[in-house]
């Protein structure tokens, strides 16, 4: 078991959230040389790697109500379905509580917030390392409407080829302009010469997130 979360007092349901994993790996960081490091450090850490799931428990019952499974996005065949969870990480993405002098720490994962604008704090973050400064992110957590736990998905338009995803860039990593809403332009640099303008709001209905998308193209640097 890796971290609880009671969802009680904001939901009005003896409900809580379980993340736990299948006999994982502890991995710790490798430095070849002082001073030197991994972009992805600043996402993963010293961490575990193993099947990783997150269940809905009625607190009262003490019944399982649902699990799914974490998945990770860069993942082969044969993991199982297996996922890094950091223990000890950099205060950059996941939210570090009590960080030391270099401002590393115990993450807290089910940081939960009210990330779909629903009224109830019930959503947190996980983050995959893509290249230096931008992570992976995704949204998981408690549905009120469905009572499950969920990985929600991002429903990407604005382009010829609208997708459907759970693992967008940087979006969730970002502070929302209220609940439920992000509004930014950034550009994913690395050679990549265009700048990208997510307009991203949450539907209740549809129970997913919706990213209106531009992209504008830029002259070479």
């Amino acid at each position: 078991m890796i971290e609880t979360a009671d969802l009680s007092a904001g939901v009005g349901k003896p409900r809580e959230l379980v993340l736990w994993m299948q006999k994982p790996k502890k991995i710790l960081r490798e430095i070849d040389h002082p001073g030197e490091s991994y972009c992805g450090d600043s996402v993963y850490g010293d961490h575990w790697y193993g099947p990783t799931r997150l269940s809905l428990i009625d607190a009262e019952k003490h019944e399982m109500l649902n699990t799914i499974e974490v998945p990770d996005f860069f993942e082969h065949p044969g993991d199982g379905h297996s996922f890094p969870i950091p223990f000890f990480v950099p205060n950059d993405f996941y939210d570090v509580p009590n960080p030391n002098s270099k401002n590393e720490g115990t993450p807290k994962i089910l940081n939960l917030r009210d990330l779909t604008g629903e009224g109830y704090p019930g959503q947190f973050v996980l983050f995959e390392y893509e290249f230096c400064g931008t992570p992976l992110t995704s949204v998981l957590g408690y549905s009120r409407v469905s009572d499950r736990a969920v990985q929600y998905q991002v429903e990407v338009l604005g382009s010829n080829t609208p997708s459907l995803d759970t693992w967008v860039a940087t979006i969730f990593g970002r502070q929302p302009v209220s609940p439920g809403h992000w509004d930014f332009t950034w550009e994913p640099g690395h050679g990549a010469n265009r700048k990208i303008h997510e307009k991203v709001s949450f539907d209740p209905l549809g129970q997913l997130f919706v990213d209106q998308q531009e992209i504008t193209q830029l002259g070479f640097r």
